[in-house]
């Protein structure tokens, strides 16, 4: 069997809730130790949601530690005499306030890796400011609505900020330990959930501030897009600027006429096109429509309802859904030489592993 790249590295993850959690569920699932150390009443407060919870904490322990009180401060400071990093999620100031920041964790161990995970970083007029993943979507200009309409379906359902800083934490972790290895030093890591979700929206930003030309994202093709079909299945188009698979496109569903048009062309008539090329969709049953894409070589995919996803056979293939015990889980979807390393653990109890750590 082959070894986890992160083999040995132990993490202790102070990070609750979304972002410190799923940053530290990829870094255990590549073969790290990572110990949560939670607070003895009820732990982090996503247990509450055990589906949640169970999401984002497979392959670790848990211990109960107090770090308010002397002891477990002392506590915790044994613990990271072993650890190569920690990582917390707690509002700036708070770690120093406990006296466990980062000055003082890096002065007892110089190679320690300090991360931190904050709404809207450690410095700024914005830094003391509390905010979960809608507040920081809405702070970089992704949401949209009316002013005095606003609906509770505004709201979008997949929390963009607190994924995308758990993937810089876990991207700067991984960087540092690598550095670590020529320095023999440590990094303090500051990573933004506003900074992170403003670096995914570089094709919105950059054009603008270098006063370049935009690329309409989503683009305006009529071949993007999702379509019905007259079984009443639907399906996506991705045809995004590519003019040979619009005329394949116009050829097999008899809309000549169009097949001409380059995509600025089909862009500026989007709203001429897209009834006629839904109308077109439309005669076609799925999988008769299906077969033809495929065989033209057009960008579609399936629209698959989300309770039937991991039962996809292109998910199953591509080994996405594991299991522990009675429990399905999401796999890490890197593979390593072929190689997706199984899972090692479940989802610990609050405090399952305390014994194995802290000393009476």
């Amino acid at each position: 069997m082959a070894v986890p790249p992160l083999n040995g590295i132990r993490v202790l993850s102070l990070a609750e809730q979304y972002p410190g959690p799923y940053a530290t569920m990829l870094l255990a699932d590549l073969g790290a130790e990572v110990i949560m150390v939670e607070r003895p009443q009820g732990g982090d407060p996503s247990r509450r949601f055990a589906g949640l919870f169970a999401s984002f904490n497979r392959n670790k322990q848990s211990v109960t530690l107090n770090l308010k009180s002397d002891s477990g401060r002392e506590q915790f400071l044994k613990l990271v005499d072993s650890a190569d990093v920690v990582i917390e999620g707690f509002r700036p100031g708070v770690m120093d306030r406990l006296g466990i920041g980062a000055e003082v964790l890096r002065d007892r161990k110089p190679s320690l890796i300090f991360a931190s995970i904050s709404a809207f970083g450690q410095t700024g007029p914005l830094a003391q400011i509390g905010g979960h993943d809608l507040s920081i979507q809405g702070a970089v200009g992704l949401l949209r609505s009316t002013p005095n309409q606003e609906r509770r379906e505004d709201v979008p359902m997949l929390p963009l900020a607190d994924i995308s800083s758990a993937m810089f934490a876990a991207l700067g972790i991984v960087t540092s330990l690598y550095a670590r290895t020529k320095t023999n030093t440590g990094q303090v890591l500051d990573i933004s959930m506003m900074d992170s979700l403003v670096s995914w929206m570089t094709p919105f930003l950059v054009p603008p501030m270098n006063n370049l030309p935009t690329r309409d994202l989503p683009p305006l093709d009529p071949g993007y897009g999702i379509f019905g079909t007259r079984d009443c299945q639907q399906m996506t188009l991705s045809i995004a600027g590519e003019d040979k698979m619009w005329v394949e496109l116009c050829q097999l569903l008899g809309l000549s006429s169009l097949a001409s048009l380059n995509e600025n062309e089909r862009s500026a008539r989007v709203d001429e096109i897209d009834p006629l090329l839904r109308a077109a969709i439309r005669q076609w049953n799925y999988k008769d429509i299906y077969a033809k894409l495929e065989q033209h070589g057009i960008a579609f995919g399936p629209l698959i309802p989300i309770e039937e996803v991991m039962s996809n056979p292109q998910i199953k293939e591509r080994r996405m859904n594991q299991n522990w015990g009675s429990q399905s889980f999401v796999a890490q979807p890197i593979q390593f030489n072929g190689i997706k390393f199984p899972i090692q653990r479940g989802v610990p109890g609050l405090g399952e592993q305390t014994q194995n750590f802290v000393e009476e």
